[in-house]
């Protein structure tokens, strides 16, 4: 194979990457109001209060999208306090998906 082909090879494969998840995203559909939500308490890394602010943000965005994943959301804004060690992260984005949630029975 030749060096030409090989950089028409992988600018190919760039071009399928990017286009890819443009597609998927015009399939999505998105909530109006974002979702805000906190991690329960400080957490010893910046790791874990992310983690931890990602996964309630998740458990709202569901109850919307059943198929709504932190990638697809819309406008993700973080903001992490420091104690000492410790951190905590609020995490607020518009949750997007393809699935509608259930309603709830009460």
């Amino acid at each position: 194979m030749s060096a030409s082909t090989a950089r028409t090879a992988f600018a190919v494969a760039i071009l399928l990457m990017l286009v890819s998840p443009a597609v998927h995203a015009a399939e999505l559909e998105c909530s109006d109001t974002p979702v805000a939500a906190r991690g329960l308490g400080f957490s010893p890394s910046p790791e874990l209060s992310t983690d931890a602010a990602k996964a309630a943000w998740l458990e709202k965005a569901l109850a919307i999208y059943s198929d709504a994943t932190f990638e697809t959301a819309k406008d993700p804004q973080m903001m992490c306090v420091n104690q000492g060690l410790y951190s905590n992260c609020k995490i607020s984005a518009v949750p997007c998906g393809s699935t509608p949630a259930a309603a709830k029975e009460e």
